[in-house]
């Protein structure tokens, strides 16, 4: 009898392993740009638009806002942080449009199967553009990556 509960015992171990070793594995394959420390902000009084696009690989942009706190929790649904947009960059530029407010412009991209966080760096500003931001790999600099935010007025 004490034979039969240690085996029960150990295949119940096993399959909780198992269970939480495909669980982290599943996990693993999302973008999560509220954690990347990297996280470029632009505001305006007015609604916005931007331009994005990619020199190639797998991109994806987040546009995130900070969620305000009340009695010291957060009501973003990510340490704070709420998607308010994304979108998958390709070589073709995409547009879009937020409303007034401020945003933290996160960019991905994947390797290996993994999603790895970007570099923001901002280029030279031009008359009537809020933020130019320049995404890049620490390991492969350069801008394979872009976003170009504009005052919508």
């Amino acid at each position: 009898m004490a034979d039969e509960l240690k085996k029960i015992s150990r295949a119940l171990a096993a399959m909780v392993l198992i269970s939480v070793a495909l669980a982290s594995t599943a996990s693993a394959g999302e973008p999560r740009p509220w954690l990347c420390r990297d996280k470029p902000v632009f505001s305006d009084s007015h609604p916005m638009r931007y331009q994005v696009s990619s020199k190639g690989g797998s991109w994806q942009i987040f546009f995130m806002q900070l969620a305000s706190f009340s009695g010291g929790e957060s009501r973003g649904s990510h340490d704070g942080f709420t998607i308010v947009d994304s979108r998958q960059l390709s070589r073709t530029p995409q547009s879009g449009s937020l409303p007034s407010g401020s945003y933290y412009a996160v960019a991905l991209f994947q390797r290996g199967g993994a999603w790895i966080c970007s570099y923001g760096d901002e280029g030279s500003p031009s008359p009537g553009v809020i933020k130019n931001l320049c995404y890049s790999p620490i390991d492969n600099p350069g801008c394979p990556a872009s976003l170009s935010v504009k005052s919508g007025q």
